[in-house]
């Protein structure tokens, strides 16, 4: 989801600078084993993640719009990649204006409207190069080729559906395990926290081998994931800061003629 997210703006928004996450949240590599001595897996935590997931899909019903600071992470060809800092912006049904603001693509702009602009997302880049706006399939290699997923996987809507889904599957299967994290706080965002362990090999077919998540304790979305494969390598990381819901984004906010873009 990088750097087309798991973002100038329009609404009166004013959103605070992300905070590092600690080293031992972002790429901890104790084996299964030493995290479950350490914490028991219980059909309570499960059931109660469960439940926190639904009143999270009943939210994310009532939301139109949101805005956002993300922070991103992700592990590409084996790399983890440097931290990016932007602006998000999503409206529904699915519209996504982002900002980078700091790490590699600092100034980098990116604009998707599905079923506007050709079907295209488009992009452009500080400096010399922003005399071009890049008109890219949101599949291409070139719009994928520092990215792990396409635009049209960005936001927290997918980000839910992509947890839940796999929890379901997992819950079915007799794979699932479920664990409540201790509070720390030195992570942020805020909010409590889980860790999904899925007990099967790679070859299976899920999304991950697990996966920590942090609940906004108001409205129960999933605002942070950390995703780690099965050498349990840090792979993706996905933070929501500053999350504002419903902020009545108009169509201007995602008009690639307006002039605070330079599209």
């Amino acid at each position: 989801m990088k750097r087309w997210l798991l973002l100038g703006c329009v609404a009166p928004v004013l959103l605070g600078r992300a905070h590092p996450c600690p080293p031992e949240d972002c790429t901890s590599t104790r084996s299964v084993a030493d995290q479950k001595s350490n914490a028991s897996l219980s059909g309570s935590a499960l059931e109660e993640f469960t439940r926190l997931l639904a009143e999270a899909q009943k939210t994310y019903t009532l939301v139109n719009d949101y805005v956002s600071t993300i922070v991103v992470q992700e592990r590409i060809e084996g790399e983890l990649r440097p931290r990016e800092v932007g602006l998000f912006k999503f409206r529904k049904p699915f519209s996504v204006y982002i900002k980078w603001r700091e790490g590699q693509q600092t100034g980098m702009q990116v604009l998707y409207v599905r079923d506007q602009n050709n079907g295209k997302l488009l992009a452009r880049k500080p400096g010399l190069l922003g005399l071009v706006t890049f008109r890219l399939d949101p599949t291409s290699k070139l719009a994928l080729a520092d990215n792990r997923h396409p635009i049209t996987e960005a936001g927290i809507g997918f980000l839910l559906d992509v947890v839940e889904s796999n929890r379901k599957r997992a819950v079915a299967e007799g794979r699932a395990r479920v664990r409540r994290l201790d509070d720390n706080p030195r992570m942020q965002p805020r909010g409590p926290r889980y860790e999904l362990l899925v007990e099967a090999d790679e070859k299976a077919g899920y999304y991950c081998r697990r996966a920590r998540v942090t609940v906004d304790p108001i409205t129960h979305l999933l605002i942070a994931a950390q995703v780690f494969d099965w050498d349990n390598q840090l792979i993706e990381d996905y933070r929501f800061l500053g999350l504002q819901l419903n902020v009545g984004l108009t169509d201007r906010a995602f008009d690639p003629k307006n002039p605070n873009y330079g599209f």
